[in-house]
């Protein structure tokens, strides 16, 4: 009875070590993954910084994609956009697949290691990029690095926008006057910005040409007087329309050459084109013409 008491417990103790053996092989095993090696693996490029955290264990890869981008937009400071997207995987027979979840769409990738870094390649495109591997040290002077160059974007911004600013009402004071045309050909608009300051305000006046279709008054012409503002990218108009101030809004397209701009006859917004004198004096005769012969 006493022989088959210790039997029992060489058994016992047998099972244990067989089972935190292949627990230290399996960690050990994990821990030669080139994944678990680093703390992050880095690709960094004009104003963009993407990172992948990662881990594997027993085949199955998590973590986390991470993208710091440097967005500059006309009329806008210049600000850091941040982004976590959570990944899973799987090693294959080439490396790794990864699928990461950007919040709008499951991205798949394939990656393998070369020469210690590791290359990261959409399935979608094809398209390559070497991730270095780094510890968390080597990490932070990459955010820093691109911190550094947002507050350089910021420092140089303002004048940027100063300059762009100049060129638009420059630009804008060379321009006759812009000319929209109904495609039905029952009227026609004309707008003429008389005095446009570098602070954003503008007077003008807005030509409306009418085709009434009666015979005994076919053609009838009314002008509205203009004020409004404009940053060069949206702009406003107020006027008098029977009695009633009227807004009219939109926003330039390539510089001053044309801008969209919503009307009170319509709900949607109407595309005016840069004319020159001659070009609009031409347009106004062929619509005066026209609506007076039929």
């Amino acid at each position: 009875m006493r022989k088959l008491k210790y039997w029992g417990v060489a058994v016992v103790i047998g099972l244990l070590i067989g089972v935190a053996f292949w627990w230290a092989t399996s960690e050990v095993k994990d821990r030669k993954d080139p994944l678990n090696q680093s703390d992050a693996f880095v690709y960094s490029d004009n104003g963009i910084l993407y990172w992948f955290e990662l881990t594997s264990e027993k085949g199955k890869v998590k973590g986390t994609l991470h993208q710091q981008k440097i967005i500059e937009e006309v009329g806008k400071v210049p600000f850091m956009e941040e982004k976590k997207s959570p990944l899973t995987g799987e090693t294959t027979e080439k490396g790794y697949e990864f699928k990461v979840n950007n919040g709008e769409k499951i991205i798949t990738f394939d990656a393998w290691f070369s020469k210690g870094n590791l290359v990261v390649q959409k399935q979608e495109n094809k398209d390559n990029k070497l991730y270095k591997a780094v510890d968390q040290e080597e990490l932070d002077k990459y955010v820093k690095a691109l911190q550094q160059e947002l507050q350089m974007a910021i420092y140089h911004s303002e004048e940027k926008e100063k300059n762009r600013l100049r060129k638009f009402f420059s630009d804008l004071d060379s321009v006759y006057g812009y000319l929209y045309s109904a495609e039905n050909e029952s009227f026609q608009l004309f707008v003429k910005i008389d005095e446009a300051l570098l602070q954003g305000e503008l007077t003008g006046s807005l030509l409306m040409m009418t085709d009434t279709g009666s015979k005994t008054n076919p053609y009838e012409e009314t002008r509205y007087a203009l004020n409004g503002i404009t940053d060069g990218l949206m702009v406003r108009f107020f006027t008098t329309v029977d009695g009633k101030e009227t807004k009219l809004e939109g926003n330039f397209h390539e510089g001053a050459t044309r801008f969209d701009l919503s009307f009170w006859t319509t709900d949607q917004k109407l595309s005016f084109q840069a004319v020159t004198e001659e070009e609009f004096k031409q347009n106004y005769e062929e619509f005066k013409k026209k609506a007076q012969l039929f």
